[in-house]
């Protein structure tokens, strides 16, 4: 009996390691075997990006400070436990390739116990290995996607938080500018109500704008806090001075087909249909049979050589329900692919609309901003030499700060509609010098 149960062992010890030995002719044949129904993808493997931009900007320090606050996001060191159980789930499926070693136990009728050692391979199931295992490679296509498009929403994350908070800064010093100059001005008047020669509807009028200048100030100020925090919450330190923001990079291509096809977003809708349709194919060769080959003892009777058949015969209707389960949300996901299209051509021409008319409506802010410096020398001259008030000065003045404020807030509009621009294609990774994530890594064979 012992040496029975021995010989039983080796023998299976040797087609294990035989299976071992010669896995990479097996594999290959154990895939033509297992069904050579086609699998219909968008695209096997996302293709290279070139570069589409016509310079870039990570070698100065605006670029050097989003990189660093992108990768010391916690989401960003998440990304690579993500994309490394995507690539496991693809060598998941492919194991099914492999020969499976198991062991049971059974009392016979005498109440003796009964080791039995079973060594399957498959030989035939319909395709739905290969369906499977094609079906995580796409998964895993998609995640990485999904990932290059996040880490793209975070750079640009990281660009209007130093955009935001830049803009905030400028406006509270102008806003602290102002009270100054409108300060100057009540000063003027009550001086001048003091020695008879004023009225106190004009110093009324003068604390009346002197306490709107300081609202808008106290406004200011807590927008820089609020634009500290959001700094925080994208970079994890507080603040430190604002590095300079350099023009971004431009699209060498106009063409609004060429630039969404590049879209990481667009990308991993179209992976996520690619998987719908994997999963449509994978519920339509359910119900086939599934052959394999078995070897199998107990140890007292030697080795037994067989080939098992399996075939669903009746499952209440699940194979029918599952297939149209997976045919509804095979339609789903075209039609939200097709309205993501939509969303992104949107935002992209409204954001190409956008930065074509930036020069122009920055310009001509910045010419206002002169023209009411002006007017306010001007007023001022006047009532120096007698033919104006002082009034007329605090109204320049609220059109100085009213022209400035303006600037400030259109020169910020126009750099951040450029960085979107470049965030919906997803070039903004090239543009900043940042690094896409690794593919998830398969195992060969």
């Amino acid at each position: 009996m012992i040496f029975m149960r021995s010989v039983c062992i080796a023998a299976l010890v040797v087609v294990v390691q035989g299976c071992e030995t010669v896995q990479t002719t097996k594999a290959n044949n154990v895939r033509d075997a297992v069904g050579s129904a086609s699998v219909t993808t968008v695209s096997a493997v996302s293709p290279t990006r070139s570069v589409l931009i016509t310079k870039s900007v990570e070698a100065t320090d605006f670029a050097r400070l989003i990189r660093k606050g992108v990768a010391n996001a916690p989401s960003t060191a998440a990304a690579s436990s993500v994309l490394a159980a995507a690539g496991s789930r693809v060598d998941s499926a492919r194991s099914a390739y492999q020969p499976q070693l198991s062991a049971e136990g059974a009392i016979n009728s005498d109440g003796d116990a009964v080791p039995i050692l079973r060594l399957s391979q498959i030989i035939y199931d319909g395709g739905r290995t290969n369906k499977r295992v094609a079906l995580r490679r796409t998964e895993a296509e998609q995640i990485y996607e999904s990932e290059v498009a996040s880490l793209s929403a975070r750079a640009f994350e990281a660009v209007e938080a130093i955009i935001n908070l830049d803009r905030d800064q400028r406006l509270q010093a102008q806003a602290q500018r102002n009270v100054s100059s409108v300060g100057s001005v009540l000063d003027d008047l009550q001086e001048r109500f003091d020695a008879g020669a004023g009225s106190v509807a004009d110093v009324l009028a003068g604390k009346g704008r002197l306490s709107n200048a300081q609202a808008a100030y106290d406004q200011a100020t807590l927008d820089v806090k609020y634009a500290a925090a959001a700094w925080v919450e994208v970079f994890g330190t507080q603040p430190g001075v604002v590095p300079d923001i350099p023009a971004a990079p431009t699209l060498k291509s106009a063409n609004n087909e060429t630039v969404l096809a590049r879209s990481p977003r667009m990308r991993e809708a179209e992976f996520q249909t690619a998987v719908r349709q994997q999963e449509y194919e994978l519920a339509k060769v359910a119900g086939r049979p599934v052959m394999s080959g078995i070897l199998e003892t107990d140890f007292d009777r030697g080795l037994q050589a067989r080939v098992g058949v399996s075939l669903p015969i009746y499952q209440g209707g699940l194979l029918k329900s599952d297939i149209a389960t997976a045919s509804s949300r095979l339609a789903e996901t075209e039609e939200r692919a097709l309205v993501l299209r939509r969303e992104l051509e949107r935002a992209l021409t409204q954001a190409r609309a956008e930065t074509s008319s930036n020069a122009a409506r920055v310009a001509r802010a910045r010419e206002a901003v002169r023209l009411n410096e002006q007017a306010v020398d001007a007023a001022q001259g006047q009532f120096r030499l007698g033919n104006g008030s002082l009034l007329q000065t605090l109204d320049a003045l609220r059109e100085l700060n009213d022209a400035r404020v303006r600037l400030v807030r259109q020169d910020a509009e126009a750099k951040r509609a450029e960085y979107a621009i470049l965030a919906v294609t997803g070039d903004i990774l090239d543009a900043l010098g940042i690094l896409a994530p690794a593919r998830p890594a398969q195992s060969n064979g």
